[in-house]
């Protein structure tokens, strides 16, 4: 996770994402075997550098570098299910390379066909996600987007004022110029750093390198950004989305699959897959404790969606997350991701057991 200083110049020389965020299945079917797509969708994203196909035969291929240009270190087959809890199911058939997992080991993953695929990693015990946009395509427009931090630096505490979460960005495509017009904390009232701006960078099949850092940029709106790649145990993640107003609150009300990331929680189990439910700003989420049948326990986790829609910003709204006790929260929002219909949210904010750690949810609604 990346030094917080160079963060904020990072993001004003990206043409940022998201979210999502990163991150989702966008499409259920009520076959959990069917794809629902007849052609292949490649991804790529940090973590390493990670590249998946998805191919029209429910087959994949994933490979992992340990940079973008250096040789592939791992690579795993196998074949993948669309499940009708919203989740992608993934199940090896052959791997080699380093921490190769075995035949017969899965992974689960959230899909935006096209878009954007969210992976848990193989090994139960990761807690790290991996995020990945549509690969090999550079922006040809402006960008005006919302940003969240989906893997912080080290140094950068959630209760921390002078600590940037999520804000607003704007690139300008043929000056390679960017600029952060608002970069919020998620303490002091959501207090905003002000803005900042720096001169950009070439874009080239998708990806564009500043300094230590790596975008993995898409022509439809989706990017993540890669800060301080050269210390992998101190490197941010940050996605975006393209602002789009929400307008009213009641138009994020429905069903969503989705992943959540508490910093709070003991290593191995920072990563769940959950269930939620939105009905006039309140969305409520269970952890999915079996992903083929959809089924949940008896805990709960509440986002209070109460602040005015779009008023940091079309596309932003803030709130509280509470689990017995409460921390800040912040989401960005599509409401029609890729004129599909679909929702998708990606949210920042404070652990409810710790403010000073970190909480991600990100989910897409699984509903027609």
């Amino acid at each position: 996770m990346s030094h917080y200083l160079n963060t904020h110049k990072i993001l004003i020389n990206l043409f940022v994402f998201f979210s999502l965020i990163l991150f989702f299945n966008a499409c259920s079917d009520s076959d959990s075997t069917s794809n629902s797509t007849s052609n292949s969708q490649s991804y790529n994203g940090p973590g390493s550098k990670w590249d998946v196909t998805l191919n029209g035969d429910d087959t994949f291929a994933i490979t992992m570098r340990a940079q973008v240009n250096s040789p592939v270190l791992l690579t795993v087959n196998g074949t993948y299910e669309r499940l009708t809890s919203g989740f992608l199911r993934f199940t090896v058939t052959d791997a080699e390379g380093q921490d190769a997992p075995s035949a017969g080991d899965a992974a689960w993953a959230l899909e935006v066909p096209g878009y954007a695929l969210l992976l848990r990693p193989i090994d139960d015990n990761g807690d790290q996600i991996l995020p990945m946009v549509r690969a090999g395509e550079c922006p040809t427009t402006d960008i005006n987007a919302n940003w969240v931090i989906v893997k912080k630096d080290s140094a950068a505490m959630a209760d921390d004022a002078d600590r940037d979460f999520f804000g607003q960005f704007n690139f300008d495509v043929s000056a390679g110029n960017a600029t952060l017009p608002s970069r919020r904390a998620l303490a002091n009232n959501f207090q905003d750093g002000g803005e900042e701006s720096i001169s950009g960078g070439t874009c080239a099949n998708g990806l564009m390198n500043i300094v230590d850092t790596v975008m993995y940029l898409t022509s439809n709106g989706g990017a993540i950004v890669h800060t301080n790649i050269n210390n992998p145990d101190d490197g941010s993640f940050i996605f975006a989305l393209a602002q789009k107003a929400i307008s009213n609150i009641t138009n994020l009300d429905g069903n969503y699959a989705g992943m959540l990331f508490d910093d709070n929680s003991s290593s191995g189990d920072k990563i769940e897959p959950v269930s939620m439910s939105c009905t006039g700003g309140t969305c409520v989420g269970t952890i999915v404790t079996d992903i083929t049948t959809g089924a949940v326990s008896a805990e709960t986790v509440t986002l209070n969606l109460t602040g005015t829609p779009d008023l940091l910003g079309a596309g932003l709204v803030t709130g509280t997350i509470t689990n017995g006790t409460s921390g800040n929260l912040a989401c960005m929002a599509d409401i029609n991701v890729l004129d599909s219909g679909r929702k998708i949210v990606s949210c920042v904010g404070q652990s409810p057991g710790d403010n000073s750690k970190m909480f991600n949810v990100l989910f897409v609604s699984n509903d027609s």
